[in-house]
């Protein structure tokens, strides 16, 4: 798996990865997302590590896009990526982003049964909490207020309270 879909699915900005990794520039963190440049071998094996293997040093030999990635075409006629991190990567006139509902972490899937029609994931690839785009984090957190509610255990995903 490319390190931004993996990064997509799991809600974990380029800045929060950057200080995941102990990295100081944020272009190098923005180079290996878009496949421009390859980790060293300590910091790939530190992205295996905290990605459970999902992965590899093999993903970035990989020259193909990552399935997350937006493309706009420029005035000058040329072709250029989007990440979910770009400010126009939501733009109505972008190619869609993938859908990924199949490939949703446990955390991510229970926190939208726990929230049933309050929450969605849109055909262009963002979620949504009662009708407003939303984060990751910010469903789970919403999620685990209604199951501490209901004196259930929370859901257990980074950033979304004392639990995790």
């Amino acid at each position: 798996m490319k390190l931004a879909d993996y990064c997509y699915m799991h809600a974990i900005t380029p800045t929060q990865l950057r200080r995941m990794l102990g990295v100081k520039c944020r272009s190098t963190v923005w180079r290996w997302l878009t496949n421009e440049r390859k980790p060293q071998p300590a910091t790939i094996a530190e992205i295996e590590a905290f990605s459970n293997g999902q992965i590899a040093e093999a993903d970035f030999d990989d020259p193909s896009p990552p399935k997350c990635a937006r493309w706009v075409t420029t005035r000058n006629g040329q072709r250029r990526m989007r990440l979910p991190w770009s400010p126009d990567y939501h733009r109505a006139d972008l190619e869609p982003p993938p859908r990924f509902a199949e490939a949703f972490t446990p955390p991510v899937e229970r926190a939208l049964r726990v929230l049933g029609r309050r929450a969605a994931f849109t055909k262009n690839g963002v979620f949504l909490l009662d009708g407003r785009v939303t984060d990751l984090r910010r469903l789970v957190k919403k999620a685990n207020e209604l199951l501490k509610a209901k004196g259930l255990p929370p859901i257990r995903y980074p950033g979304a309270g004392d639990d995790t």
